[in-house]
């Protein structure tokens, strides 16, 4: 789930004051497709405290994406992904090209990253969420709320969702920031 942020920095007042802060990352986003099937190339970057290049690791994507609506209008992304840490992306763009794949997409995010746990109502199960703070060119700051789960159980999706649109609240955005739309189509509506 993600929402437009208005006040970048009462955002991570809110989020400070709750969530444990894990340090920044900039992830750089290519999108292959070829008319049917899309993948990511991820290029990341941990930065740190001195703002300099940590840790970088280079993942492929293939995801199927779902939009869950909520009854009051809020969607909730759901994803089947498939990942692995590349050790360079060159190879695999070739292969890419090579198969009729062409780049569709770049986005850029330079993200600062909290985790916070919660249990779910009426249940003893402990959920962990990663609380993104995104800045995302042209279109601006997002806070994304991401919960990694084996499960896809519609209550359990539907449990999840309450909780997140709570933690949005929490951190100071209103509902009705949440963005219903992926990035990929505000992208190119911003062009």
């Amino acid at each position: 789930m993600k929402a437009h942020v208005k006040d970048r920095n009462e955002v991570i007042k809110k989020l400070n004051s709750f969530a444990d802060f894990l340090g920044r990352v900039v992830r750089d986003d290519t999108y292959w497709f070829n008319g049917k099937t899309k993948v990511r190339i991820r290029q990341e970057k941990e930065i740190t405290s001195e703002n300099k290049i940590g840790k970088e690791i280079i993942l492929l994507t293939y995801k199927k994406k779902e939009n869950r609506i909520s009854a009051e209008g809020n969607a909730m992304e759901v994803n089947e992904e498939h990942e692995c840490e590349l050790s360079s992306a060159e190879p695999v763009e070739t292969f890419l090209t090579d198969s009729g794949f062409s780049v569709d997409l770049k986005k850029h995010k330079d993200v600062l990253d909290w985790k916070y746990s919660f249990t779910l109502p009426h249940s003893d199960e402990t959920v962990q969420v990663t609380l993104e703070l995104c800045n995302v060119p042209p279109l601006g700051d997002f806070l994304e709320l991401e919960v990694l789960s084996q499960k896809d159980d519609r209550d359990f999706t539907e449990s999840v969702r309450k909780e997140l649109e709570k933690l949005i609240v929490l951190s100071g955005i209103e509902k009705s920031q949440i963005e219903n739309r992926y990035y990929s189509e505000m992208l190119r509506d911003s062009h």
